[in-house]
């Protein structure tokens, strides 16, 4: 809220007491009226301001991590990241003095990176995926997998603070994957597979904070691989969303 204005001085009002007196009985009237419709003005104009624009759009940069792991190898975290473009359209459900209430639709591409920690790589025999040691030592080593999502979003504006909250959630689709490696001698190759990964996946999706910079947050609801592989892990994803 905007602070109070401070009281007018002693100083001010000892100008001459006499004809303020009159002139605010000639002009109290008018001076009424004046005031309460600009107060209904301003309070018109707070009131039809939404912190949520129609449209936006967002960039994720988050890491991504294992849970309810299953023999999966182990990931060099911080370089397993998780980047998505993001066009949502913002359905506004309520526009009040303090809190602003939307819904948010749209489109997510992203991409899931992970980076192993040793030397290894999946490999794929029949509906089965596993991993195993490469035969000889490389610099990088990743599973890309790229997807399609639908997120649905429930926002939450606070005014006074200007700090948002979203809870909702996604459902997608594997459109591509690929292993990454780059050898020592910094060549590089690709190769595509899909590796016996889930086509259709579904989650929950979280972000809070002020302005247009939050935390993000994204659970998995179904593990990566198909079911019933001996390897497997739901994949949760922390980082920010600008």
């Amino acid at each position: 809220m905007k602070k109070l204005f401070k009281n007018f001085t002693i100083a001010f009002l000892s100008l001459g007491l006499t004809t303020a007196i009159a002139q605010e009985n000639d002009d109290y009237e008018h001076y009424d009226s004046d005031s309460h419709n600009n107060y209904d003005h301003s309070s018109k104009n707070r009131k039809s301001s939404n912190m949520f624009s129609k449209k936006d759009f967002g960039l994720v940069l988050a890491i991504n991590s294992f849970d309810k792991a299953v023999d999966m190898p182990d990931l060099n975290t911080w370089q397993s990241r998780y980047v998505a473009l993001q066009w949502r359209r913002n359905h506004r459900l309520l526009t009040g003095r303090q809190i602003d209430v939307a819904l948010g639709t749209g489109l997510e591409v992203a991409w899931n990176n992970f980076m192993m920690q040793h030397d290894e790589q999946y490999f794929e025999s029949g509906d089965i995926t596993d991993f195993e040691l490469l035969d000889s030592p490389v610099r990088k080593s990743k599973l890309v997998v790229n997807s399609l999502n639908l997120p649905v979003m429930l926002q939450f504006g606070f005014k006074e603070s200007n700090f948002r909250l979203g809870i909702g959630a996604y459902a997608g689709v594997r459109i591509n994957s690929y292993q990454k490696f780059q050898e020592v001698n910094d060549a590089k190759y690709k190769e595509k597979s899909n590796y016996n990964l889930r086509k259709f996946n579904y989650g929950l999706m979280a972000e809070l904070g002020r302005g247009d910079v939050r935390l993000f947050a994204k659970y998995d609801g179904l593990p990566m691989f198909n079911d019933n592989n001996p390897i497997n892990a739901n994949v949760f994803s922390l980082g920010l969303r600008l």
